[in-house]
């Protein structure tokens, strides 16, 4: 005996086993069926489909063999996958592969071995289909061809489980994405909101109602339009209208919303366009900062700058033109100096509780002012920062040399560009990392100095959660376009929210064009109607899932679909998910196979596995509408001499010429088949009087033949024995004991002398 060696690719091999998943799992209907044709066309006693684990071959289909696993070591099929082409062990006694092989001295007696490799989808040969017989048996090139015919079958049916797995996969993939976007819209610390292009709410989350005063079904029966300030409005509506022509990236600006209550409120708003992959502008993502209370504290600040700069002015004068007055104007001015520390103390008490930074320097472009927001944000402490150069320590180093040319300009000319604006700028910290900003400049003059103040707002959490927005969908976009099926999501009022692009190779549908369609216009409103009942179960939490045929671009197909609904976190139905896969080449593979299983390939004729289904039907029609039938068993007197004198061709053709014979001379409803060899037999239903009708037929059958003269250009004389069985409606014969009883039956009109009938009942 000769152990199996390992193929060159086992590594491989095994890891494309492994990712099958199916070691060890329960039986599988589609194999089963596969097997049990394979031992009922071979005429075998054992079937198997066979996977070559690293140290065992396990079974995943069996027929006629009772363990599940045999080691590796003592397989034929170890032997099997070393090769593309089908082994054939005709007597495995007599190979110095096998001989000595306990399966063939032991159970199961192993003497003929037939097995053809189970390929993966990379050209791993991971097991067989194979046939195993106790005796030596030949195996020719036309039994090769069939068990090939057969192990494609069952390769074809591993790389689908494959196929479905994978798509069972990808599907849990898209709901934890999905799930993901919907928690970081939903949560976010922002208003987030989702825009048309001409400004209708699409999306809204639960902070923008809460920033606007309105319900999320209110905000999304408005335009932003309704809610924004008219002295906020044209601006907002000038730089959307330069975002959409593609002049600007994004825009960020201030302005205030007219709140449900009747007040109004400062945002920060940050508004983004997505584009289709042609770059046309789809929709509108705005995230929604409150920045009231800031802005309040600003004109808070500025109002005290300004009566500062006022009393300041009139104090100077009152010392001008009041020297007579010296001892009132001493008094005075101790009484200014006390308030002016008193309005120091509660602008930098204002300054130090502010949430965002605050620094302020002056011409020469020292610090001279930073608060604890300033501290926290960029590392340094107030003592440590004041008295040094902004350059040196906020501004990055890729920005300092525009920086010191914009504030060499603004102290030059009084001008800048970015005053009193709110833009979004890279800041530095004292580790050197760098964060976005969004960032207001204001100048002022004290003491005759001009001071520039700036507030520095960290967005960094903001900008993540517009990345990791963007990120999603852009993955989820490039899973589902590259999935061979159809994948949707319709909402619960029954519109597309999302499909992939084989929406588009299947009915030429894009999907930018397909979101917010309704589900009927797609479908048409009959295969709509269709729908009603699996509409109604999704709602109730069940998932469906059914076949049809369906016309598209590629034809007509058979489609298997999936519904798989999905519910809000209070359980509300909210709309489903739609997962539609291509199977016309399996229905069509397993019609084909259950035609080619079930006739006789020489004749044309129903074979003996359907003649005993049609039989056993026969039989229960009989009994129940009580009738009679008659069952004629044919067999051809001299074929085996027609055979050798003039060659298996001829014999062929002889039999094809009875089969038509046959079928030309009896009724439509009768059944005609060929068991085997020369051996035919007729199935006569619905007779009223069996006993007559059933001689009548047999000899017109007999006279048919006899005229039979010539074949293929030779002469010929044909001649049958047959016996006929009657199955009376009281009789309780099975259909083996009706067989049996008109094959006892043959044989007496053989013995009789041939070229006649013989009649025999049912029960022998």
């Amino acid at each position: 005996m000769q152990a199996p060696p390992l193929p060159p690719d086992e590594t491989q091999r095994l890891a494309a086993l492994h990712a099958l998943d199916i070691l060890d799992t329960a039986a599988d209907a589609t194999l089963d069926r596969v097997t049990r044709t394979a031992a009922r066309l071979f005429r075998v006693p054992v079937a198997l489909v066979s996977l070559i684990d690293a140290e065992r071959q396990w079974f995943k289909s069996r027929v006629g063999l009772d363990v599940a696993e045999t080691p590796r070591e003592l397989s034929f099929c170890g032997h099997a996958i070393l090769a593309d082409a089908t082994l054939v062990v005709e007597d495995a006694a007599a190979d110095p592969r096998f001989c000595g092989n306990p399966l063939v001295d032991g159970g199961p007696r192993i003497a003929f071995y037939a097995g053809h490799p189970l390929h993966s989808r990379d050209g791993h040969r991971l097991g067989t289909l194979c046939l195993i017989d106790h005796v030596p048996r030949r195996f020719d090139e036309d039994d090769v061809a069939a068990l090939v015919d057969l192990a494609k079958l069952a390769e074809r049916h591993l790389h689908g489980l494959h196929a479905r797995d994978q798509a069972r996969a990808m599907h849990h993939t898209l709901t934890r994405t999905e799930a993901l976007f919907e928690s970081t819209f939903s949560q976010a610390a922002v208003g987030m909101a989702i825009t048309s292009l001409d400004g209708r709410w699409l999306r809204v989350n639960e902070r923008l109602s809460e920033i606007t005063g309105y319900p999320r079904d209110a905000l999304l029966a408005r335009r932003f339009h309704d809610i924004t300030h008219p002295d906020d409005l044209a601006d907002d509506l000038g730089q959307l209208e330069r975002l959409i022509a593609g002049a600007l990236p994004h825009y960020a600006l201030e302005k205030r919303y007219l709140r449900a209550d009747g007040g109004t409120i400062w945002v920060a708003l940050s508004v983004s366009l997505v584009r289709d992959d042609d770059g046309a502008p789809l929709y509108l993502v705005a995230a929604v900062e409150d920045i009231d209370a800031r802005k309040r504290m600003e004109a808070e600040l500025q109002r005290a700058h300004r009566e500062l700069e006022a009393r300041v002015a009139e104090r100077t004068a009152d010392l001008a033109s009041a020297n007579r007055e010296l001892s009132r104007e001493i008094h005075e001015r101790e009484r200014y100096q006390r308030w002016l520390a008193e309005e120091e103390a509660r602008f930098r008490t204002i300054l130090a509780n502010a949430t965002d930074a605050f620094v302020a320097v002056d011409e020469a472009g020292t610090i001279v002012e930073w608060n604890r927001s300033a501290e926290r944000i960029f590392g340094w402490t107030r003592d440590e920062a004041v008295g040094l150069a902004l350059t040196d320590t906020i501004v990055p180093d890729a920005m300092r040399a525009a920086h010191h040319a914009g504030f060499t300009r603004f102290c030059a000319t009084g001008e800048g560009h970015l005053l009193d604006r709110r833009i979004e700028l890279p800041a530095r910290r004292r580790d050197g990392s760098v964060f976005p900003t969004e960032l207001t400049l204001s100048a002022n003059h004290l003491g005759g100095r001009r001071i520039v103040s700036a507030f520095l707002h960290d967005i960094s959490e903001r900008k993540a959660a517009e990345t990791a927005l963007r990120d999603s969908r852009e993955r989820l976009r490039l899973i589902t376009d590259h999935m061979p099926a159809l994948i949707a999501y319709v909402d619960k009022g029954l519109r597309y929210r999302f499909n992939n692009r084989a929406y588009q190779h299947w009915f030429g549908v894009s999907p930018e064009s397909l979101a917010g369609t309704e589900f009927r216009a797609l479908l048409g409103e009959a295969a709509f109607a269709r729908t009603h009942d699996a509409i109604a179960r999704l709602s109730r939490g069940e998932p469906v899932h059914f076949e049809e045929v369906i016309d598209c671009r590629l034809g007509r197909l058979d489609v298997h679909t999936t519904l798989v609904p999905n519910r809000t976190a209070a359980g509300d139905f909210d709309g489903f998910y739609v997962l539609a896969l291509d199977i016309t080449e399996r229905k069509r593979l397993m019609a084909r196979l259950e035609a080619e299983a079930s006739l006789d390939a020489l004749t044309g004729l129903p074979n003996r596995r359907a003649f005993m289904r049609h039989l056993g039907r026969a039989i229960a029609l009989a009994r129940r509408a009580r009738r009679g039938l008659a069952l004629l068993f044919i067999d051809l007197d001299g074929f085996k001499r027609l055979n050798d004198d003039h060659g298996h061709d001829f014999g062929d053709a002889v039999l094809r010429r009875l089969a038509a014979l046959l079928a030309g001379t009896l009724r439509q409803t009768d059944v005609v088949a060929r068991l085997a060899g020369d051996e035919f037999t007729v199935i006569l239903e619905q007779l009223e009087a069996p006993a007559i009708t059933a001689p009548a037929v047999a000899d017109k059958l007999l006279a048919a033949l006899a005229q039979v003269d010539e074949i293929d250009g030779r002469p010929v004389r044909l001649s049958a024995s047959i016996g006929v069985a009657l199955y009376p409606h009281t009789a309780q014969a099975s259909p083996e004991a009706l067989l049996a009883a008109a094959d006892r039956a043959m044989y007496r009109a053989k013995q009789s002398g041939k070229n006649r009938y013989a009649l025999c009942s049912a029960d022998g």
